[in-house]
């Protein structure tokens, strides 16, 4: 025999499962990732020791309020066991509230789209946070992949002028992101372009990594321009472990009134030490 239940009661159980999807489509639409794809670094088991230094890792990262600047890198673990992560959101991401929000959808949604992978990276809610984990040391590692690309389908006028002025526009932006200290290497500003148009354009490099190799890092971004994504088009980014880019028309994406970081201790300007095993770690 069946048995009946008001209309009204199946109705909310469906209006509140359509949510749940809708709640769930919501968190990983605006998410970019990568699990390893050739598996290189293996997998972990459920509950192991390394799954267990994983979840332990994620959760320091993801609620620690000593760090202000946004760059969050820890370890947890020993040998084979070790686990290293790193955090970064948007140089003008200045609510440490929002930030460590940002950083805990995408632990959520990045353990879960990449289920028992030792190495993964996404990026969150347009670009605003960063977050990649693995079993190897990636602090001061400057990678260019792996990397997506993105790019406004609408096509500039006076293609000439246009593309002179963003690619001269990223240019000085390298240049100041890459002289930023152990703490932030950003930059966002915006240049005047044919008809009167704005263009705005943000880079960002990880801090840990030297002038050098963020330099290098946003310099093969802007080359790829061009080549893989935004040729023409009158906005577009290229993402990769180290760095970011992205420059857009006719709309500011950053928030042009965050403030740097204090200036850095003229007693210690040098990048943090590495991890000590078996610890969990936080660069200042």
């Amino acid at each position: 025999a069946f048995i009946s239940f008001p209309f009204s009661l199946f109705l909310l159980i469906v209006l509140s499962l359509s949510s749940q999807l809708a709640n769930s489509a919501n968190n990983t639409q605006n998410f970019h990732y990568f699990c390893d794809q050739d598996n290189d670094r293996g997998n972990y088991t459920d509950n192991s020791i390394y799954h267990t230094n994983l979840k332990t890792l994620l959760s320091t990262l993801t609620s620690n309020t000593q760090i202000n600047y946004g760059f969050y890198n820890f370890s947890n673990g020993e040998n084979t066991n070790k686990v290293y992560a790193i955090g970064l959101c948007r140089g003008d991401v200045k609510n440490q509230t929002e930030c460590l929000s940002c950083l805990k959808g995408s632990s959520n949604n990045l353990t879960q789209l990449c289920p028992n992978r030792k190495e993964a990276i996404g990026w969150y809610e347009d670009e605003k946070c960063m977050l990649r984990y693995s079993n190897r040391s990636i602090f001061r590692l400057m990678e260019i992949g792996p990397a997506y690309y993105a790019s406004n389908p609408n096509i500039s006028t006076d293609l000439i002028v246009f593309n002179e002025t963003v690619r001269n526009l990223l240019d000085d932006l390298t240049k100041r992101a890459s002289s930023g200290d152990s703490r932030l290497k950003y930059a966002a500003d915006s240049a005047r372009g044919p008809n009167d148009q704005t263009i705005y354009g943000l880079v960002q490099c990880t801090p840990d990594l030297s002038e050098a190799d963020c330099n290098s890092c946003l310099v093969q971004s802007v080359e790829r321009i061009p080549i893989d994504c935004c040729k023409d088009k009158i906005g577009g980014r290229v993402v990769r472990p180290s760095c970011n880019m992205r420059f857009e028309t006719s709309f500011r994406f950053y928030d042009p009134t965050a403030t740097p970081p204090p200036p850095p201790s003229t007693t210690n300007n040098t990048s943090s030490p590495p991890p000590e095993p078996g610890t969990c770690y936080y660069a200042h």
